[in-house]
């Protein structure tokens, strides 16, 4: 049996509780500084009025002129998210992180620690977070379990046994499944409205309407699954925090200060005899808005100058005063990451790495990203007659310039 725990629009909960607003207000999620401006999740009294996810803001005033914007909080999401997998890793269970608010793990290794699967999932509930509305919910797969989860309440867990799951999930509207919208529009268009209907078809008609990338679902459907879980490792975290007296709008002063945190965490990491694998850089935002982005590192490291490089440039995408910075880091790489070679690298070396680094670039950006200048006619009168540019060659012995 696999267990799901699902706190339901934690952004909304979240951005409500920090703006102090009641959850009954008439109120959305506002789009985050840079994106386009969409409203997203609205409150149950807001989509009484029309308001829906992915509207744009002026639709959305237009249907409700009393309408409240809350801004988003993703650095509070995200530590809230990951409140919810360390109080789950602490019952003993091997979590598998999901979208925002949701969680899974198998119940097998903790069943004869509670007794057996009603006792893991009463656990379940008593780690949640209190005052989110947390559900529990357990089942023989995955989409089953997140399924019982939705259906669950807050003081009654959902449990469907493996007898029982095709004919919980039959009644379902097909648009549940993880499909893409196009592909449940398709299937609507051909009466498959319901869950139990996608299922009954044979695997041989569900790959001509889903296709090889999402038939996936047929075996959802069918309450099968075609993947296992895939635990997480819980990171080693490593935190810096700083904070302004004044709202700060300069782009240079932040990045000045992520330099500076940067640095700490390389610092701490090194003194742990790790290094660090991924990097999540958080902005409080002056209206108690946030910016947030995560970073994975191609190599685990704690130089702070890659780690500049790889996080400063990502700055420019806040376009509203910070009041704080922070940077969290995951410093479960090992110890020999990034360190320097005991010999001299030869040119032979150096060549085959500026090559492999040449071909990355090209693989991702184009050929025409990385070029390099040709002698074509040294006597010519016209500049663009002497030189021409050509792909740059990442062969291991690229042939002389004409």
């Amino acid at each position: 049996m696999i267990v799901c725990a699902l706190i339901p629009r934690l952004p909304l909960l979240i951005a409500l509780r920090h703006a102090r607003r009641p959850p009954d207000a008439v109120a959305a999620l506002g789009p985050a500084p840079g994106d386009p401006q969409i409203i997203g999740t609205p409150t149950a009294a807001a989509a009484a009025h029309g308001i829906r996810d992915g509207l744009r803001v002026g639709e959305a005033l237009a249907r409700c002129p009393h309408l409240e914007i809350i801004p988003p909080d993703p650095a509070a999401v995200a530590a809230e998210h990951e409140r919810l997998l360390s109080s789950l890793e602490n019952i003993g269970a091997a979590v598998e992180a999901g979208v925002e608010g949701t969680a899974y793990f198998r119940a097998a290794g903790l069943e004869r620690l509670y007794g057996g699967v009603g006792g893991v999932v009463a656990r379940t509930r008593r780690a949640l977070p209190v005052g989110l509305g947390g559900l529990v919910g357990a089942a023989p797969t995955r989409f089953t379990a997140l399924q019982a989860a939705r259906t669950a309440s807050p003081r009654e867990p959902r449990v469907v046994p493996p007898c029982d799951a095709a004919g919980f999930l039959a009644p379902l509207p097909v648009e549940e499944l993880p499909l893409d919208p196009r592909t449940a529009a398709g299937l609507r268009d051909l009466g498959i409205r319901r869950v139990g209907q996608l299922a009954a078809l044979s695997h041989r008609h569900a790959l001509e309407r889903l296709g090889f990338a999402e038939v996936h679902a047929w075996y959802a459907a069918r309450a099968g699954d075609d993947r296992p879980l895939r635990p997480r490792t819980p990171p080693g975290e490593l935190h810096a925090h700083m904070g302004f007296a004044d709202p700060v709008g300069s782009l240079p002063t932040l990045q000045a200060a992520m330099r500076l945190l940067l640095g700490d965490l390389a610092g701490a990491a090194r003194a742990r005899g790790t290094s660090l694998r991924t990097l999540t850089l958080r902005v409080m935002l002056e209206g108690n808005g946030s910016w947030s982005h995560t970073v994975t590192l191609r190599e685990a490291t704690c130089d702070p100058a890659r780690l500049a490089t790889a996080c400063l440039r990502l700055l420019e995408r806040v376009t509203a005063p910070a009041t704080a910075v922070e940077v969290r880091g995951d410093a479960s790489g090992g110890p020999a990451h990034g360190q320097l070679s005991v010999l001299s690298i030869g040119a032979d070396e150096r060549a085959r790495r500026m090559d492999q680094a040449a071909g990355q670039v090209r693989a991702r950006l184009g050929d025409d990203a990385l070029m390099r200048a040709v002698e074509m006619e040294p006597r010519s009168r016209l500049p663009e007659h002497r030189w021409a540019l050509v792909p740059f060659d990442t062969s291991p012995h690229p042939g002389p310039s004409a």
